[in-house]
């Protein structure tokens, strides 16, 4: 997995080998609780991340991760597949506070 470009504290955008719709789920979810630069950007740590199983590979495709912080609070991310081998990561609902 490649970070392309960190584009704003609610996106980011990947790079990396996928053959199946479960391959993006995983990589998504470990993105989520391994990406330094992620959790530097939402100034929190992740210690749980849940993906959906994407509906398709195709581009413009989204699916939903929820996502837990140190804190115990609750985060949700929209991921859109960009490519049959990329994709963006965005922070769709931030805890309040």
């Amino acid at each position: 997995m490649i970070a392309l470009a960190l584009l704003s504290a609610a996106m980011v955008t990947l790079a990396g080998c996928f053959t199946t719709s479960a391959d993006y789920q995983r990589d998504a979810e470990n993105f989520i609780l391994d990406d330094e630069s992620l959790g530097e950007a939402l100034a929190t740590e992740f210690t749980s991340a849940n993906c959906e199983d994407p509906q398709s590979q195709e581009p413009g495709t989204t699916f939903i991760c929820t996502a837990k912080d140190a804190t115990d609070r609750d985060w949700e991310f929209e991921i859109e597949i960009t490519s049959s081998n990329g994709y963006e990561v965005n922070v769709s609902r931030r805890p309040p506070g």
